[in-house]
């Protein structure tokens, strides 16, 4: 059985995730040919890697991986944002994401026995949102992608239940 505790912050987690695969793709789809789109792209393929994982997880835990209503109507919105206003975003969103590092080393802690090693895995996916926020915000997009492949190989094949 999973606390309550956990249960309140894994769903909050999945709707994060739910969040930033509809915003990501909203920039991402009107960035095509913009160097900066190496980011808002590259953070719409992690969402895409991310979401299978997620889903297993919800389902071992009896959660509903789905967007709520509210979800989707900001994940919509700040999909919208215009792009003169998408370093500003990015400089919004450094520090919260950050600081919510820290909630999901928390939710690891309090985490299933049988998940140790998937949420170990969503700490250093949330790492690595923060490490592309770093290079995009210093215009290093090469990096971005290089640090994305090195995920996806370190996790393609991953066992991330026992």
């Amino acid at each position: 059985m999973i606390s309550e505790e956990f249960t309140k912050a894994f769903d909050y987690e999945l709707q994060n995730r739910a969040f930033a695969m509809l915003s990501m793709s909203g920039i991402a789809r009107r960035l095509k040919g913009d160097p900066q789109n190496a980011f808002w792209s590259g953070y719409v393929k992690l969402e895409q890697f991310n979401a299978p994982r997620y889903a297993e997880a919800a389902r071992r835990w009896g959660l509903d991986d789905q967007p709520t209503q509210w979800t989707k109507i900001r994940g919509k919105a700040i999909g919208a944002t215009p792009k003169f206003m998408l370093r500003s975003l990015l400089k919004f969103a450094y520090p919260k994401t950050v600081e919510y590092l820290e909630d999901l080393r928390r939710m690891r802690g309090v985490g299933p026995d049988d998940g140790k090693a998937f949420l170990e895995y969503v700490v250093e996916q949330e790492i690595l949102q923060i490490e592309m926020m770093q290079l995009a915000m210093n215009e290093r997009y090469a990096g971005i992608t290089r640090n994305l492949e090195s995920f996806f190989q370190k996790y393609s094949d991953r066992e991330l239940f026992d």
